[in-house]
């Protein structure tokens, strides 16, 4: 297998210059090229923190020790590191875990307006004869699809199967919409003019008769937001991606009550914090409670209204629930 290799100089005995909080999404790379100006110098930083199995191991809140390689421009009185890298091997970067592009696209969203999907599942199983075995898919099987090639569809497209799920409002506006989740994603492998048969091919709910089809569309890239960002004022958790959750875990994506009309992008990082709470102080007095912190969220998708997150640190035992309160966080790490 052909290889290619790169040659790092490391100090023998390297100087801290200084300490680096991690935030989402940062890499050896980044961080080298913020403090040195060029990527080749992320070996220093794992060298001069042994605690650090490999690149891949970054973890928010992580404290690094920084070398003083400035100025270091030959390998006179230093040891060399040799790296072999497969050619074609896929970088890992440290934020691919939880922002992964299955995360994103099955993210969902809520919507205040009526859908306009390309069609409907007809039927499920439609590999099965006679009676189906069961009324929901799963991936492998076959569904059957209310419209064909008479709108335009062609064998091998892909649709992102949706369903309209429970109601909300928005505590602010009083304006009603839907919760709208992804159940899964189809491929066409059969059309007549009128219907197709899809292949099940991801399954995030169980895919039941009456789910609505739209044209896949792949997620991009999200690049976390790293600085202090513009305060957008309050959001409201609105509901979650689990239809049978009543609150929310490390990882679990909930639906935020603003989205890109308000100025929410994919990579905003908010912090919720539970309600305060009114009560009697040492004087009879009522006073309210602070309200305490209670977990980080990175934003997947933004839609105009509304936006869904990922809750990516927890700060106390506490979880997330409906009625919740965020704020954008100045930034990532406290």
């Amino acid at each position: 297998m052909k290889r290619v290799t790169l040659l790092f100089a490391l100090l023998a005995t390297a100087s801290v210059a200084s300490e680096y909080v991690v935030g989402y999404g940062d890499t050896l790379s980044d961080i080298s090229v913020h403090y040195y100006g060029t990527w080749e110098k992320w070996v220093d930083i794992l060298e001069a923190n042994p605690d650090l199995r490999g690149a891949e191991y970054l973890v928010p809140g992580m404290v690094l020790r920084i070398p003083d390689v400035t100025g270091v421009t030959s390998v006179s009185g230093s040891t060399r590191y040799v790296t072999e890298i497969p050619a074609g091997a896929v970088l890992i970067r440290s934020s691919e875990p939880i922002l992964s592009r299955i995360q994103r696209e099955s993210a969902g969203f809520i919507s205040y307006s009526a859908l306009n999907p390309l069609g409907y599942v007809l039927a499920t199983n439609a590999e099965e004869e006679g009676i189906y075995r069961h009324l929901t898919a799963l991936p492998g099987d076959l569904l059957e699809l209310d419209f064909g090639a008479d709108q335009g569809v062609e064998v091998g497209k892909v649709y992102h199967i949706l369903r309209k799920c429970e109601e909300i409002e928005d505590p602010e506006t009083g304006d009603k919409g839907h919760v709208i989740r992804v159940a899964g994603v189809c491929q066409v492998e059969s059309i007549t003019p009128s219907t197709s048969i899809a292949k099940v091919q991801h399954g995030y709910l169980l895919i039941a008769e009456g789910d609505c089809l739209v044209p896949y569309q792949a997620a991009g890239d999200i690049w976390i937001q790293n600085e202090p960002g513009v305060d957008r004022g309050l959001l409201w958790v609105l509901g979650f991606r689990d239809p049978d959750r009543n609150c929310a875990y490390t990882y679990d994506v909930i639906y935020l009550s603003a989205g890109s009309s308000q100025g929410i992008t994919p990579g905003d990082v908010f912090t919720a914090y539970s309600a305060s709470e009114q009560v009697e102080d040492a004087n009879d007095q009522l006073v309210y409670t602070a309200e305490i912190p209670i977990a980080d969220v990175v934003v997947l998708t933004a839609e105009a209204r509304s936006c869904a997150a990922l809750i990516v640190s927890t700060r106390t035992a506490n979880l997330i629930e409906l009625g919740d309160k965020l704020y954008l966080s100045r930034s990532q790490v406290d």
